[in-house]
C-alpha cells in the first residue's frame, strides 16, 4: 500500500482516530529502523547499532538492525515484540514530521493509508470542539522530543565522519547448506581508530557526550550473534556462521 502523508489539521482530520490497542504488527517487515543517540543504551541491549548512507542526502543515518534478511524483523514473532526495547521510530508510527507555514517550523504529519488510521474506531485526535485530545497532545510531545533527538544524532554522525572513525563492514553469512551471502553498505566505528584518536579529539568527543555513544555502538555489534540465534529459532535453513569483514580505507565514507 502506498503512503499518503499529510500535515495533521483539526479542520480536515477532526474525525481521525488511531488504533492504539492493536500492537505493532506493522513492524514485522522492518529489518532496519532509525535510532537516536538517547536510546543507544537500551537499543544496544537488543540489536546491533549500524550506520548507513542516507539515500536522500549526503549524510549517514543511525539504525537498529532488526534482521539479517530484507523485510524480516526477527524481534516480532507470534504477534509480540521479542526484545526489551522498542525503537522510538516504531513508536511514532503512523506519525512523522512535516514542514508547516513558511516551512521553517515542523508539525505532525500522518499517513492516511496506514492500517492504524481510521475514522470508525480508535483513539480520536480531536474532541467535539476541535481541540486536541490528551492523546494527540502526547503525540506532539513525543514527536517534538524525537525531532530534537534526531538533530542531536545528526550532529553525532557528523562528528564521527569529521574524526574519520567509521568504516564499512560486510556481514558475511553461511547457512547450513554451505550457501554464502553478504550484507554490504553498513558502517560501524572502528575500535582501533577510536583508540588512536588524539587527546584533543578524544576530549572534544567526550565533552559533547559522543564518546560513550561510540563505545556503545561498538559493543552493540556483538548482538549480531543474537540475530543469528533468533533467525535459527524460526523455520527454514539455519545459519551456520557469520563473519564481520572490515573494509579498507580507500574511499571516504561521505563524499
Amino acid at each position: 500500500m502506498t503512503t499518503q502523508i499529510v500535515t495533521v489539521s483539526a479542520e480536515e482530520h477532526k474525525n481521525l482516530k488511531i488504533k492504539t490497542d492493536v500492537g505493532i504488527s506493522f513492524s514485522e517487515n522492518m529489518h532496519i529502523i532509525p535510532l537516536v543517540v538517547s536510546e543507544f543504551a537500551d537499543a544496544a541491549a537488543n540489536f546491533p547499532i549500524v550506520f548507513l548512507k542516507d539515500e536522500n542526502a549526503d549524510r549517514l543515518r543511525v539504525a537498529a538492525m532488526l534482521g539479517i534478511e530484507v523485510e524480516k524483523n526477527l524481534f516480532f514473532e507470534d504477534g509480540a515484540w521479542q526484545g526489551t526495547h522498542v525503537p522510538l521510530n516504531i513508536g511514532r508510527v503512523p506519525f512523522s514530521f512535516a514542514p508547516i507555514g513558511d516551512g521553517k517550523t515542523l508539525g505532525a504529519a500522518i499517513d492516511l493509508n496506514h492500517p492504524l488510521v481510521s475514522e470508525e474506531e480508535g483513539t480520536p485526535l480531536f474532541d467535539e470542539k476541535g481541540e486536541p485530545t490528551d492523546y494527540y497532545k502526547w503525540v506532539n510531545g513525543f514527536l517534538g522530543n524525537l525531532f530534537q533527538g534526531e538533530m542531536i544524532t545528526q550532529k553525532f554522525t557528523e562528528a564521527l565522519v569529521k574524526h574519520d572513525v567509521l568504516r564499512e563492514f560486510h556481514l558475511q553469512i553461511e547457512d547450513e547448506s554451505g550457501r554464502k551471502s553478504e550484507l554490504v553498505g553498513l558502517f560501524t566505528p572502528a575500535a582501533n581508530l577510536v583508540q588512536e584518536l588524539s587527546d584533543e579529539a578524544t576530549l572534544e568527543l567526550n565533552n559533547e557526550g559522543y564518546l560513550a555513544a561510540i563505545h556503545i555502538a561498538i559493543q552493540s555489534m556483538s548482538q549480531i550473534k543474537r540475530l543469528v540465534q533468533l533467525s535459527n529459532k524460526r523455520d527454514g535453513t539455519k545459519i551456520r556462521g557469520v563473519n564481520i569483514k572490515m573494509m579498507g580505507e580507500e574511499k571516504p565514507i561521505v563524499q
